[in-house]
């Protein structure tokens, strides 16, 4: 349903591909334009859907689950490989046949979907498309996973109690109450904590796991550089290679457990996968940090939240639109 419905929605996008329209810029002026599929900024889960993967898989390259630990990156899925395969699958099995055919796309790791709407749009490529967002897929991990490998390395009192003793500084957030109890923080203060989390670890993990979390936090922090130079480029994936080479040493510590604290021996987190391929992107697409859903997500507050908490909560559709109408007069 997602992608027929998509298909309807793009369908004069995809017209304009093939046809040149014309097209006002916010000046007036007129433009004859092509509209290719460039970027489809979105997290992972609707990253698998655009791609047509199944939840075990990159919706980037040909890796499973048995592959999101391994330091060597899989290759590409393209878009002819991806359209190859599902018409392999409905070659085998008839698409009618509901459960049979979902058997065989999981075997081919693949969810259903037979008729992609980015199949008929010029050279969409959802390899290609699909580009790195930082918000989701560094910010959001560092929170989820780094954060929770040294909470279970060092325990969350002690890291409270380190965060807590810094010094407020103008410009930085201060955790003055710690943070392994919060259950939810902001996309800022995701940020905020790259920024301190390595410097209060120190002394409590082994050199090995510093070694590790650094790796990975320099990572992250030049994948967002504004520009990207051959030597940027290098250090970024040397970052890389070195979290891989050190990564064991979280292991030994306990950091990787499970939902119910069980330690784990493995990596298979498919955002740790999709760092293999930033620099691929970096090379056809330019900077990642275009790309970032921080923006969307801030007028989701400033444009939806807000409102409807001014609202008497029915029929608020109305009433935020004439919000937002006061707000531009």
């Amino acid at each position: 349903i997602y992608h027929f419905c998509i298909n309807i929605v793009m369908a004069s996008l995809k017209e304009t591909w093939c046809t040149p329209h014309l097209i006002s810029d916010p000046f007036g002026h007129l433009h004859c334009v092509h509209t290719p599929l460039i970027s489809w900024i979105t997290n992972l889960p609707e990253q698998l859907l655009i791609s047509c993967m199944s939840v075990k898989h990159s919706p980037i390259s040909t890796s499973n689950s048995r592959h999101f630990g391994n330091p060597t990156p899989q290759p590409i899925c393209s878009q002819e490989l991806t359209l190859n395969t599902i018409e392999k699958v409905c070659s085998l099995v008839n698409a009618n046949k509901i459960n049979l055919f979902h058997k065989k796309c999981k075997t081919m790791h693949l969810n259903g979907v037979t008729e992609p709407f980015w199949r008929d749009w010029g050279m969409a490529d959802p390899s290609i498309f699909l580009t790195p967002d930082a918000l989701h897929n560094w910010h959001k991990f560092y929170y989820d996973h780094v954060l929770k490998w040294v909470i279970n390395i060092i325990g969350g009192p002690e890291l409270d109690l380190r965060l807590s003793a810094l010094q407020p500084r103008v410009g930085v957030h201060h955790w003055s109450q710690g943070i392994s109890q919060i259950k939810q923080c902001t996309g800022r203060e995701h940020c905020e904590l790259k920024k301190v989390l390595i410097a209060v670890s120190a002394g409590a993990v082994s050199n090995d796991a510093l070694c590790a979390l650094r790796a990975i936090t320099d990572f992250i922090f030049l994948a967002q550089s504004l520009l990207h130079t051959g030597k940027i480029m290098h250090t970024m994936n040397e970052a890389l290679r070195q979290f891989y080479h050190y990564k064991g040493s979280i292991f030994q510590a306990g950091g990787q457990r499970g939902a119910k604290k069980n330690l784990l021996k493995h990596f298979e987190i498919p955002k740790l996968e999709l760092m293999h391929h930033v620099e691929w992107s970096i090379k056809l697409l330019g900077a990642p940090f275009q790309w970032t859903s921080d923006i969307t997500e801030r007028c989701h507050i400033t444009l939806v939240k807000t409102p409807y908490r001014g609202s008497n909560h029915r029929d608020f559709h109305g009433q935020c639109c004439r919000f937002l109408d006061r707000q531009e007069k």
